[in-house]
């Protein structure tokens, strides 16, 4: 049954040994308990009856079901699509506009109401993998001073987008972006536009935390492994995709959120719901931009969307007409 849950290729469980030796502690993730008329006040759980290990119960806490292993985050089911676009002006304005429907689809498809056999007062399970495979050290976490990492971080590898791509979305990019500026200079010095520049130069302020033995020395100007083995662990809500090497696939983009259904019946409908959507997007020049800022917060609430009930107001003081690069 383990190997039905878990899976046994090496990717998995050497992402598991890197993540907490980068990290150099346990994970520690902490779900709220779903409170009903049965449910004890507070909630409490001995964890000495699982390990012996003090730090588990330093780190639980009260009302909350306690997690302290990868798996529990990377365990989970998701539904991704990908998207072929024609061309990387296509791709970038459909990252943008599909990246403000991340929270609202996730929300759609809540089907993660249950860990470690509680039921919780979330119903995703993102926070959950943000927080199982958060490689961050105490520095980047901004819980003691850096000395000997080059940057604060906010969150988890695993989050939502942090700037749009496109030249109609880039006035919408009102946060403070954690970015490393030597690889967006050289980004800029070789004619890659500042937008673009910017969006990988954040991608790059992750150190690798998976590289295969016989793939450490490449062919740069042939191959892309090495862009790849960053691009590929950070998980954000959605992803800008390269074409491939050979050229097979062309300019993509992937939506992320979405939570596997029970049937393959429901898993098609949002599959074909997200496709036919970046069809009207692109035919009706449609407008989904919102601040980032505003994004982010709903993308908080809905993924910290509670069973009691979510709800996101946002009113758009200026609407920016749509115009395709």
């Amino acid at each position: 049954m383990d190997k039905l849950i878990v899976t046994n290729h090496p990717r998995f469980k050497t992402l598991t040994q890197n993540i907490l030796q980068r990290r150099k502690e346990k994970v520690a993730v902490n779900v709220p308990v779903y409170v009903d008329l049965k449910t004890p006040r507070p909630f409490e759980e001995d964890m000495s009856k699982y390990s012996g290990d003090e730090s588990c119960a330093a780190a639980a806490k009260k009302d909350h079901i306690y997690l302290d292993a990868v798996g529990f985050g990377a365990g989970c089911c998701c539904l991704q699509i990908t998207i072929q676009t024609r061309n990387i002006n296509e791709a970038r304005v459909l990252y943008d506009h599909l990246t403000p429907l991340c929270p609202v689809m996730l929300a759609l498809t809540a089907a993660s109401p249950i860990f470690r056999g509680y039921l919780t007062d979330v119903d995703s399970r993102w926070d959950v993998i943000a927080a199982s495979v958060d490689c961050r050290t105490r520095e980047e976490r901004s819980l003691e001073p850096l000395r000997n990492e080059r940057f604060v971080i906010p969150k988890s590898r695993h989050g939502s987008v942090d700037c749009y791509l496109s030249t109609c979305g880039s006035r919408y990019n009102d946060i403070p972006l954690v970015y490393d500026k030597n690889i967006e200079q050289q980004l800029l010095d070789n004619k890659v536009d500042k937008q673009m520049a910017l969006h990988i130069a954040h991608l790059f302020i992750r150190d690798p935390i998976l590289l295969y033995s016989e793939r450490i020395h490449q062919d740069n100007a042939n191959e892309i492994d090495h862009f790849e083995n960053i691009q590929s662990t950070n998980w954000q809500s959605m992803r800008f995709k390269l074409p491939s090497v050979n050229k097979d696939a062309g300019w993509r983009v992937e939506f992320r959120p979405c939570e596997v259904q029970l049937t393959d019946y429901e898993n098609a409908a949002f599959g074909v719901f997200i496709v036919l959507l970046t069809r009207a997007i692109l035919s009706f020049n449609l407008n989904m931009l919102i601040p980032i800022s505003k994004g982010f917060q709903s993308e908080y609430d809905m993924f910290s969307s509670s069973t009691v009930g979510i709800s996101i107001q946002h009113r758009r003081e200026e609407l920016v007409p749509f115009h395709p690069l």
